[in-house]
């Protein structure tokens, strides 16, 4: 047998083992194979199960991104929208570039635009007990 282990390579193995640990110790030694066997099997499904969970965790989060680049799009033909451009037909990217320029164009138009001074504003401070009677005392004169 190529690459197989035959019965005589079996046999061999046995006498090795019944000389090098004994016939008493020989079935605690098959025990302790048979568990460790076990458990590595019991770790290769708990392994499986792990990266399934993986794999659908991810699919959520590839959903969910997908959802969330769809709402931003959505936002931005509606902001497209509201500014007075044409979302139809243009990527999401564009239409924040005609927004973009828009909005400066429009500070280009305030900028440019004078605003009238306005009149001074009178301000009003605490007078002081002397300059309230100086100014008491002018008002009697002037009347």
């Amino acid at each position: 047998m190529i690459g197989g282990v035959g019965t005589t390579e079996i046999a061999v193995v046995v006498i090795i083992a019944l000389i090098l640990f004994g016939p008493n110790k020989l079935p605690e030694l098959a025990r302790a194979v048979g568990s460790a066997i076990g458990e590595f099997k019991i770790a290769q499904k708990a392994a499986e199960f792990d990266l399934s969970d993986i794999e659908k965790y991810s699919k959520e989060q590839d959903e969910k991104k997908k959802a969330d680049a769809k709402a931003l799009d959505d936002k931005i033909r509606t902001m497209a929208l509201e500014a007075g451009i044409d979302p139809e037909g243009k990527k999401p990217e564009e239409l924040l570039l005609l927004m973009s320029d828009k909005m400066k164009s429009t500070e280009t138009l305030s900028a440019d635009t004078e605003i009238p001074e306005e009149e001074p504003v009178m301000t009003v401070r605490r007078m002081s007990p002397e300059e309230l009677a100086e100014l008491s005392a002018n008002e009697e004169t002037s009347a």
